[in-house]
């Protein structure tokens, strides 16, 4: 049974059979890759590259939400000097088991995306450890629990990867990858945005590994990252597969 609450409509917003489609294909692809929970949808009108809206959905997103979402809304706007802003909701509705919500776009996300390219370029330290700096074991989601082991070095790397994928006829050969900055949670809730400035608070799931780390973390990005990991730019490697099939092994 549908139901939908309409707020507010704006152009370019999709209908609601558009909806449904769109973000059913996005709840099969993640369930592919074994990952359930709300998931955020940055949506870009037909032939523009410009954000539009941000679609929030779930199993568990009911017409509640937006509802209070909506009256705070309305609250803050009334209000001369806001504590805060509240992104505005357009659209809501309850279809079969998943709930959407539309709502505005906020256009914070550019900010921390130019953050994050930054990172990336950022170089290892000196002391050629793998992992957190310092060393010690990574946590990346390419293991159970994102619980990884401590490297001494790539060939450590490749022999544990190359091991697991020899039934496979697979080989990765990340030695040849340059070592790169990896961030493997990059979530909203893990920047903070104060007046102009934009702070990085979260380092728990960062370290400096070869390159593919942080291309797998960008191919199968955490539910909370999907809406600013897929405007990272960074170079594809041919050892993505290989990974891919590893983490079947290590979770």
């Amino acid at each position: 049974m549908a139901t939908d609450m309409i707020v507010q409509t704006i152009p370019g917003l999709p209908s609601r059979d558009q909806l449904v489609k769109l973000c059913d294909a996005q709840f099969i692809e993640q369930l592919q890759i074994n990952q359930r929970g709300t998931s955020h949808y940055v949506y870009r009108s037909f032939n523009s590259s410009t954000p539009l809206a941000l679609i929030k959905f779930s199993e568990h997103v009911t017409l509640s939400e937006p509802r209070t979402q909506a009256y705070i809304f309305h609250l803050l706007r009334r209000d001369p000097s806001p504590p805060c802003k509240v992104a505005e909701v357009y659209v809501a509705c309850k279809e079969h088991s998943l709930g959407y919500i539309v709502m505005k776009y906020v256009p914070d996300i550019p900010r921390i995306v130019d953050a994050v390219q930054w990172l990336l370029t950022l170089p290892p330290p000196k002391d050629g450890k793998f992992g957190p700096v310092g060393g010690g074991a990574m946590r990346h989601s390419l293991w159970r629990d994102d619980r990884g082991p401590t490297y001494e070095s790539v060939e450590q790397i490749d022999i544990q990867f190359n091991n697991v994928l020899s039934f496979q006829q697979l080989t990765v050969n990340l030695s040849a990858e340059p070592i790169c900055f990896y961030h493997d949670d990059i979530s909203l809730r893990n920047f903070l945005v104060s007046g102009p400035d934009l702070y990085a608070l979260d380092f728990e799931h960062t370290g400096f590994a070869p390159a593919t780390f942080m291309n797998y973390a960008i191919a199968n990005p955490r539910r909370t990252s999907a809406p600013i990991v897929q405007h990272i730019v960074f170079s594809d490697s041919p050892n993505l597969q290989g990974l891919k099939r590893a983490t079947y092994y290590f979770k």
